[in-house]
């Protein structure tokens, strides 16, 4: 039902091509918001423009001389822009509601978002916890009240506009447009989890362990919340689960070379992609056996059945 659930509204293919070009541009509305005050703080237009080209390469938050929080909030607010490119598009281009993104039925379902936000944090926090036990000395605990306080206000009230935008884009918009092209659900599935992982190429993390290494570890992460979309029909439990996260990675545990350059409580020296995906792989497996248990989810197979097309 979730991804038929796009057949309402205007859906010529053209009008996903300047949708996505238009949230694209909303997204780098964003990016001159946040040149404007690294240039305006320098002190000359060549410092600050220096800076940038710095940051862009190295992807280094003291490359712009602002605090960690003040560039924090400066890489989330680009997805604000684009977040509200994507509601003006579904509106007014495609001529649909932004909820049918969410859930097929009446209400969007809260408790949903809290449990799968509580059970992968709970999941996250286990799992990094058995890796600081066997390997104390590859964490530093960095209590910085000053950066943490702020760091997490951020983090709570704007981190999951971010998140939202990632899944309302890439499982909602691209997934439910991808249904139109192919009638399997494991096709929009796979494909939407690929471009997830294509887009996520030019975090730092990829310079520094590999492209092919990570791309592994996002396409997974893109095909895990893809599955539980269409397992649950509805974006609910995925909002939540993304939410964790990184709230998770930017206010607890986070690692160097990681997008999430913040004051969190413990950082880590060095990770092993590897291990990395090999303990995300664990923790979708028992995140989606404990959902499917608790919702009663149907068959896997159903994954691979044809899409039902019917009007919301």
């Amino acid at each position: 039902m979730y991804l038929s659930n796009g057949v309402n509204g205007k859906n010529d293919w053209w009008r996903y091509l300047l949708g996505i070009i238009i949230i694209f541009a909303g997204y780098l509305l964003g990016q001159v918001l946040m040149y404007a005050v690294v240039i305006f703080n320098a002190e000359d237009y060549n410092s600050g423009i220096l800076a940038l080209q710095n940051f862009e390469e190295s992807m280094d938050f003291t490359a712009l001389h602002l605090s960690k929080n003040t560039v924090f909030f400066l890489l989330i607010s680009m997805f604000i822009f684009a977040l509200g490119a994507l509601f003006l598009v579904v509106r007014f281009l495609h001529d649909k509601e932004i909820k049918k993104f969410i859930t097929p039925f009446e209400r969007i379902n809260i408790s949903k978002i809290i449990f799968g936000f509580t059970l992968w944090f709970g999941i996250s926090l286990g799992l990094e916890l058995i890796n600081y036990v066997s390997d104390p000395q590859n964490y530093l605990f960095s209590w910085n009240p000053q950066g943490f306080l702020p760091l997490l206000l951020i983090s709570i009230f704007l981190l999951p506009i971010q998140t939202s935008f990632e899944e309302l884009f890439f499982r909602g918009y691209i997934m439910q447009g991808l249904s139109f092209l192919f009638k399997n659900k494991w096709v929009p599935i796979l494909l939407s989890s690929i471009l997830f992982g294509l887009v996520h190429g030019t975090n730092p993390e990829v310079a520094k362990y590999g492209f092919w290494t990570m791309q592994i570890y996002y396409v997974l992460a893109g095909l895990f919340l893809a599955i539980i979309t269409v397992m649950d029909d509805g974006l609910e439990l995925a909002l939540g689960v993304h939410a964790a996260t990184n709230i998770f990675g930017a206010t607890l545990f986070t690692y160097e070379g990681s997008v999430l350059q913040t004051d969190s409580l413990f950082i880590s020296f060095e990770i092993n992609p590897w291990l990395m995906t090999y303990a995300f792989l664990i923790a979708s497996i028992a995140f989606i056996l404990i959902c499917r248990k608790k919702y009663s989810w149907p068959e896997f197979t159903s994954l691979f059945e044809n899409i039902k097309s019917e009007s919301v």
